[in-house]
């Protein structure tokens, strides 16, 4: 029986979000205690972020209003156009399998595929027919790769992470000789996949501007010269948060950071933001990830009179200041640490950070530390209160 569809109310929308801001529940947690998918809160997030200032802007509530009537209106017209096709198409579909038999429709996607009317896959579609039956008669699976599929089934009931490599492997222990590609072929069949996460934080958008590289053979001899900004992600007991941090090449010191269960362009601006707030680097260096291809984070720093920089494509060297520093994070605070929510981890991250910064020695500068490096004397004691 097929679930019937929810709406939400304004308020109801409005008090997750809010909830959300606080930090004292994490996204997915939220999402679980309401019954609703976490990516639909997380769209209630940006949406509210986005629309914020429409609740001192009078003139743009009222041009809103209106393209809003002009939207409803086209959608309305479409809508109307679709209904009047779709019962044409079924009234097609229906009779076309009442006065045909199965050969008869299989011969007819044929000759229009022939004439290059229509396209196999939309013919077979239309009529109602699999579309292996227009090309050939079907061979018949053997008992052997049946029960190869039902074992399979069983496997990734049990171990739902484990790839075709595995099941191969379990597969020859139990006697079937079922090399890697065949076992992914029946996984394909079945509609199986491993599951784990797949993060990649560091594909730019289509048509995205890319800045060249500027610091090849740089020499860095004081602090902001040149920062690194990168994003990593941090798993939890129920989900993900992300972290981007700023660091100056000179130094090693973390002059920024912000941590976000939204990957998006605003938890990028406002890292550069608190950074910002002491100095401002002459070069700012980035991967080609879609936060940092936008327009918005490139008027944003164009803005602030600083020139950027962007690795070359699958070159992670290019940034190897800021990688560095998160395979360290990852090592000694990330991989040990399970949190069970924003505020938690933010706590966490700081904790972690200021000690970086300020207590632990770095052989690349002579075993000084980062703050003592990249804060004048006079401002180190000042720097160190506000962290």
């Amino acid at each position: 029986m097929s679930r019937s569809r929810r709406n939400f109310s304004a308020e109801f929308k409005t008090n997750l979000v809010l909830q959300l801001l606080k930090g004292e529940k994490e996204l997915n947690v939220l999402a679980v205690e309401n019954d609703i998918q976490p990516n639909l809160l997380r769209n209630w997030k940006k949406e509210f972020l986005t629309n914020a200032s429409l609740a001192f802007d009078n003139k743009r509530e009222d041009n809103l209003r209106e393209k809003l009537a002009e939207e409803r209106k086209e959608k309305a017209e479409y809508a109307k156009k679709v209904g009047q096709l779709t019962m044409q198409v079924d009234w097609l579909k229906k009779n076309l399998k009442k006065l045909s038999d199965l050969t008869t429709r299989v011969n007819l996607v044929r000759n229009l595929s022939t004439t290059k009317e229509l396209p196999v896959s939309t013919g077979a579609k239309l009529l109602g027919i699999n579309r292996t039956s227009v090309y050939y008669g079907g061979i018949p699976v053997s008992e052997e790769e049946l029960e190869c599929k039902a074992i399979i089934d069983h496997l990734h009931t049990d171990n739902p992470t484990w790839g075709a490599r595995q099941m191969s492997a379990q597969l020859k222990l139990r006697g079937y000789h079922v090399g890697r590609r065949k076992a992914g072929r029946c996984m394909r069949e079945m509609d199986i996949s491993p599951i784990y996460p797949k993060m990649n934080l560091s594909k730019r958008m289509k048509q995205a501007k890319v800045c060249p590289y500027l610091l090849r053979n740089a020499v860095m001899d004081r602090p902001n010269q040149a920062w690194s900004i990168d994003i990593t992600y941090l798993p939890m007991k129920h989900g993900f948060l992300y972290l981007t941090t700023i660091i100056d090449w000179y130094s090693r010191c973390i002059v920024g950071w912000e941590i976000d269960d939204t990957l998006d362009t605003t938890m990028v601006i406002n890292a550069c933001k608190k950074a910002f707030k002491v100095a401002k680097p002459l070069i700012i260096n980035s991967d080609q990830g879609s936060q940092f291809t936008s327009d918005k984070y490139i008027d944003f720093i164009r803005d602030n009179g600083i020139r950027q920089s962007m690795d070359g494509k699958s070159r992670w060297a290019d940034n190897i200041m800021i990688e560095r520093w998160f395979r360290s994070f990852n090592y000694k605070e990330a991989y040990l640490t399970e949190y069970a929510n924003l505020k938690e981890a933010r706590k966490a991250i700081g904790r972690y950070i200021y000690t970086y910064n300020f207590e632990r020695c770095h052989q690349s500068i002579g075993n000084k530390r980062p703050a003592e490096v990249y804060y004048p004397v006079m401002l180190l004691d000042t720097a160190r209160a506000a962290a």
